[in-house]
């Protein structure tokens, strides 16, 4: 069952002791990112993750990595926010120390949805067994397989 759809606000960007961009950093935030947002949905939380979207175009284009790019995913991310009904956004650990995602809470509290923290979540929900989770996945996947080949037969 469903417990909303939810914006995780997860920090990106590291920087060394002398303040330049880590992209490994970046990296490992992306990959720890997309685990913590599987363990959302396994246990019922639709949810929107900006930086396992936006990564991969990160990486992909030289010009945006030569200029350290962020303001452009700062606005991709605010327009996203006004378009988009979500119920609230989940912050994950090290929020704090995270100009984008201080910056996504703040839109939040502006609007007056709800604020929750990941630690919480993964310690008060039970997650859904890997088997059942992945079988209910496989369920749909074979549902859509079966709508597309109604849809292409008409």
């Amino acid at each position: 069952m469903s417990k909303g759809f939810w914006y995780f606000a997860h920090p990106y960007t590291v920087k060394d002791a002398d303040g330049r961009y880590v992209p490994e950093g970046e990296q490992a935030n992306f990959e720890i990112a997309n685990a913590r947002a599987a363990e959302l949905l396994k246990r019922g939380y639709n949810v929107y993750s900006p930086i396992s979207h936006t990564h991969p175009i990160h990486r992909a284009c030289p010009a945006f990595l030569a200029r350290h790019e962020h303001e452009l995913w700062y606005r991709l991310d605010m327009d996203v926010l006004e378009r988009t009904r979500f119920d609230g956004i989940v912050l994950a650990p090290g929020w704090e120390q995270s100009t984008g995602c201080k910056m996504e809470k703040q839109w939040f509290l502006d609007h007056d949805l709800p604020i929750r923290f990941y630690r919480e979540i993964i310690a008060e929900e039970t997650p859904v067994p890997d088997e059942e989770w992945l079988l209910g996945a496989e369920l749909n996947r074979r549902k859509n397989r079966k709508d597309t080949a109604k849809e292409a037969a008409q």
